[in-house]
């Protein structure tokens, strides 16, 4: 009796959870064919790391100063006109990736940056599908009443606002704080995948199965959140990892025109000083980091996306 109970669980988990788990592993199977997919997987996963353990990772702490390590002090006159310093590699310190023209470390600057380029991403992403995914459903399930013209127009208005002039004029008034960033960039980005969704449930409701739900007597608000919104979910997952790519593109414009918060540690921030301070052409172990760590993170989210997107539509 003893070993037959544990069995009897086992079988019962098989039977209730087998199912989603062989789901899971066929959206793996299929999504690890595209290659590009599967390096930006590895990229972000990178990324995550440095945000969560930036210690392990940076080569010193961010109080650390060439030349003088934690301690404080002064550095002599020699010292600081070595600044911004090459990468060296034990001589006269260890810094793989040079310095700033203040002695800090640009690979220390570099991983401790990725905490908030992660929090941006994530953020916008998830802040733009929560406020497009319901529009999209419910515009789309009332397609052709006051309720979707209503949400339409306030989609075109929101369209034709050009974004990053928009972007910082929001940030401007509101005041320059990486959630005032966030609120700007959600107030613009939430019309794509309110679009999408929408001509996606647009099909959807005249799906068989939609219909017999309401002859069932399921409520519209059922309707659209058990039956409508399961079906629509991976193009939201599409769409929030381009939104998340958008989002740090426009952080770091920002940050390169001043507008960011300068207390936190950011890859655009780092771009900036190094063009406020006249260095764009005199160290370039300073420009290019900040720069690649852009374009690999931004490229990663798209690859991901586009990858999702043929996951989500075997078809094409």
């Amino acid at each position: 009796m003893a070993t037959e109970q544990p069995q009897t669980r086992i079988e019962s988990y098989k039977e209730k959870y087998g199912p989603k788990v062989d789901r899971y592993k066929r959206v793996w199977s299929r999504f690890a064919q595209h290659r590009l997919g599967v390096i930006g997987l590895f990229i972000l996963l990178m990324y995550i790391l440095w945000a969560i353990f930036p210690s392990w990772f940076a080569p010193h702490a961010p109080e650390w100063v060439a030349y003088l390590g934690t301690e404080p002090g002064r550095m002599t006159i020699d010292q600081r006109e070595s600044l911004p310093h090459p990468p060296a590699f034990g001589d006269p310190f260890f810094a793989p990736l040079g310095t700033n023209d203040q002695g800090y470390g640009v690979m220390t600057q570099l991983v401790y940056s990725a905490k908030n380029a992660m929090y941006i991403a994530i953020a916008a992403g998830m802040l733009s599908s929560l406020v497009g995914v319901p529009l999209g459903l419910i515009s789309g399930y009332y397609g052709d009443t006051w309720i979707d013209e209503s949400i339409q127009r306030l989609a075109d208005i929101t369209y034709g606002l050009p974004f990053l002039p928009l972007l910082i004029v929001l940030v401007a008034i509101r005041g320059v704080s990486t959630t005032n960033i966030i609120l700007g960039i959600v107030v613009k980005s939430w019309v794509n995948n309110c679009i999408i969704i929408r001509g996606e449930t647009l099909t959807l409701k005249e799906r068989s199965y939609v219909e017999s739900a309401k002859v069932a007597g399921a409520s519209d608000t059922r309707v659209i959140f058990r039956h409508i919104l399961p079906n629509v979910l991976p193009l939201t997952f599409v769409y929030l990892a381009q939104d998340a790519a958008g989002a740090i593109l426009a952080e770091a414009s920002l940050a390169y025109l001043g507008l960011s918060d300068f207390t936190a540690y950011s890859w655009g921030i780092m771009l900036q000083e190094i063009q406020g301070r006249g260095y764009v052409f005199d160290a370039w172990w300073w420009l290019l980091p900040p720069g690649l760590a852009i374009t690999a993170i931004a490229a990663a989210f798209y690859f991901i996306g586009f990858s999702m997107e043929d996951v989500a539509n075997p078809q094409r």
